[in-house]
């Protein structure tokens, strides 16, 4: 995958004010605000994971989003980054063998 122009090093014009890991959790509340996709939350959470991002910091984004959106669009959004996670949100096991021993979320 190849990255937007934002997160490109070769493109920076001038330093962002926020650091590259805040810009990417900014952007996946963005999406989870909006009631984005499963694949556009998937993408979100692999640019925040190689920006240092945990499960932890993606789950606070999302519930303090909650708070901000509104727990009807936490409710919406959290099993769709549950699944972007790679947990299958019905069951509570990991959707993906190779994440099965991720801790699952509890909303």
């Amino acid at each position: 995958m190849s990255p937007t122009p934002e997160f490109d090093p070769g493109s920076a014009l001038i330093k962002p004010a926020l650091d590259r890991r805040t810009r990417v959790l900014v952007r996946l509340a963005a999406l989870i605000a909006v009631g984005a996709c499963t694949e556009s939350l998937r993408w979100a959470v692999e640019l925040a994971s190689t920006a240092g991002a945990d499960d932890d910091a993606l789950a606070a984004v999302l519930i303090a989003t909650g708070s901000a959106a509104g727990s009807a669009q936490l409710v919406e959004s959290a099993p769709r980054l549950a699944l972007a996670l790679g947990f299958d949100p019905l069951s509570g096991d990991s959707a993906d063998p190779l994440l099965s021993e991720r801790t699952p979320l509890r909303y």
